[in-house]
């Protein structure tokens, strides 16, 4: 049984050649579905993506790894031939080239109303990560508060310590999140400035150590034109807040997949 698997979606006065751009599977070479004022990139996908085949080995990393970075190769590549693109997620899937057209055709105003607001934009994404070490050693610079108890504590007897270095410690661990929480807000909200959209992934907090710590990850869409200064401020944030172990990594631009929101429509 042959199913179509969709990438993306393009107006239909798009002119993208995907000849070339290797599908999912190697069978099934990229190739475009017009759909009235609409096309769409789709590749024949065989048994495996069947619903009920799919839903068992989306668990299994080793057959969904490979899988779901090929979706995001083929997207990029047709992004850097052609823009503006909607991007779907990995895993949309029809049971013919017919039944895709259909829907299409429902969501038509909805998708081309999509691709204008996209249009001349792209999607850049960040990750923040804390050296541990570095980020204890600076904290008291940034902490007058925390500064003046240790050296408070350092002027008492050694038999009267225990309790003020519990207090310290508590001092230090508030201190600790008022800066990082200080520093995660500072640069996102100097990045959206420069961006149409953008959103903030919210991270789980491990209760075990950790020597780098993932602080803030996040996608901004940004307007062509102002790529350039995004780019250049992220660099002078990166230099701002390295002194207290932080690395900041900036990388695009990527089609808009953050920023879609195609799922709700075609999934």
């Amino acid at each position: 049984m042959s199913l179509t698997y969709l990438y993306c979606v393009l107006p239909g006065e798009a002119q993208l050649n995907a000849d070339g751009v290797a599908g999912m599977e190697e069978e099934g070479p990229v190739k475009l579905l017009r759909a009235g004022r609409l096309q769409a990139a789709v590749s024949d996908v065989g048994d495996d993506f069947a619903e009920s085949n799919l839903n068992a080995r989306i668990t299994d990393l080793d057959w969904l790894s490979p899988r779901a970075v090929r979706h995001h190769e083929v997207v990029d590549e047709l992004f850097a031939r052609c823009k503006p693109l909607l991007p779907l997620t990995f895993g949309v899937i029809f049971r013919s080239q017919d039944s895709l057209r259909q829907r299409l055709a429902a969501q038509e105003a909805e998708l081309l109303a999509k691709l204008d607001q996209l249009r001349g934009h792209q999607e850049w994404n960040l990750r923040l990560t804390r050296d541990q070490a570095a980020f204890s050693a600076e904290l008291r610079r940034h902490s007058p508060e925390l500064a003046q108890a240790e050296k408070a504590i350092q002027a008492k007897p050694p038999g009267t310590r225990f309790l003020l270095e519990k207090k310290l410690e508590n001092l230090r661990t508030r201190e600790a999140k008022r800066l990082a929480a200080a520093v995660r807000t500072d640069v996102h909200t100097t990045l959206s400035a420069l961006a149409v959209d953008a959103q903030r992934d919210d991270l789980a907090t491990s209760a075990l150590p950790q020597d780098v710590r993932l602080e803030l990850r996040s996608a901004y869409l940004v307007a062509e034109p102002a790529s350039e200064r995004l780019a250049e401020v992220a660099r002078e944030l990166a230099s701002k807040y390295a002194g207290l172990g932080y690395q900041l990594e900036l990388t695009g631009p990527w089609a808009p997949f953050t920023f879609a929101g195609t799922r709700e429509v075609l999934g």
